[in-house]
């Protein structure tokens, strides 16, 4: 690994991406590889000319970048088009995805780096060990977890924090599940995951953007990544209700009609009228589970390479140029300077 490029989304948080910009610099100088940085502007309502005017002190990194987004789409988006540019680049030998607030170690890079060593090919991804946040949080992302598996039959037990090799990262863009969920898409895609125990840090600044809502839809967002296979089991167990339905009714009718002095007045009623209900309900939502499944497969997918450009503004060189000697799309001007 001569090269590696590390995407960064960031949303208003620029006072941590400058913190994490010098201890990637430092991280830089202990590792023997060319580090450039992509950090993917996602829709900030905020300035950072005051926060990054001293990218130009960095000593170890070879070249840093804004790609800014000409609206917010969301932090699993932005690094869907921030490893879309860096594949279409194709000027990097390995690209690794963290988040900017500080809480995806930097010096961790180092024993990802060594782990993937000469090889050619390698997905390494960091297992959390042990997080940094509030009882809460943690009890629901275990919820999040443990749903995960009983409805996908997968296991998920890591986050953003990844490195992939550039072949791997070419495969990642073509699928159209990266633009809901990174981690389940590199599941989906079966790529030969190598997972690394890794400490979850403490942010650098402000407070975290990842509430309780904010885990729920992006525990969807990534269970949604199998929905055929929940679609499935949800079949599995509309016939398994259907046989419980029709034995319990069978017993009903058979304790009536054979053993009535063991009958309440009015039970089999109630109970084979609340098995059909219950029954109905489920059906419903099964057939309702085929229409839109079945609908979505005649829908055109986002494929994150072929559909990146269009929600990139233009990209803004900070340190050195990733985009040396590579034809990429015109840069197109900023608001600021269109409203001048």
């Amino acid at each position: 690994m001569q090269r590696l490029r590390i995407v960064v989304p960031v949303f208003n948080d620029w006072t941590s991406f400058h913190v994490l910009l010098h201890e990637l610099d430092d991280v830089a100088r202990e590792l023997d590889v060319r580090v450039s940085i992509s950090a993917v502007n996602d829709g900030s309502t905020c300035d950072y000319e005051e926060e990054l005017q001293d990218v130009s002190q960095l000593k170890h990194l070879e070249a840093v970048e804004i790609i800014h987004l000409y609206s917010n789409v969301g932090h699993q988006r932005a690094i869907a088009i921030g490893l879309s540019t860096a594949v279409d680049d194709d000027n990097f030998d390995a690209t690794l995805i963290m988040d900017a607030d500080g809480e995806d170690s930097p010096h961790a890079i180092v024993h990802l780096v060594q782990l993937a060593g000469a090889r050619r090919d390698f997905c390494i991804v960091a297992q959390r060990r042990r997080r940094s946040e509030n009882l809460t949080f943690k009890l629901s992302y275990v919820m999040y977890k443990v749903a995960f598996h009983l409805l996908t039959g997968r296991q998920i037990s890591f986050g953003n924090f990844s490195l992939f090799s550039r072949n791997y990262a070419k495969r990642l863009v073509r699928v159209s599940d990266l633009w809901n969920n990174l981690p389940a898409a590199v599941l989906r895609s079966r790529l030969p995951i190598e997972c690394v125990p890794v400490d979850r840090s403490h942010r650098y600044a402000g407070k975290s953007k990842m509430n309780l809502i904010s885990l729920v839809v992006h525990g969807f967002s990534g269970i949604s990544v199998y929905a055929e296979t929940i679609f499935v089991r949800l079949l599995f167990l509309t016939l398994i209700l259907t046989g419980m339905t029709g034995i319990s009714i069978t017993t009903v009718l058979a304790l009536r009609l054979f053993f009535p002095r063991l009958a309440t007045p009015g039970w089999a009623t109630t109970v084979s009228f609340g098995m059909i209900i219950i029954l109905v309900q489920v059906l419903s939502v099964t057939l309702s589970s085929i229409l839109m499944l079945l609908n979505n497969r005649v829908q055109r997918l986002i494929v994150p390479l072929a559909d990146y450009k269009c929600y990139v503004d233009h990209r803004e060189q900070l340190l050195g140029s990733v985009r040396e000697g590579i034809p990429l799309f015109e840069p197109r001007h900023s608001y600021r300077e269109r409203s001048a």
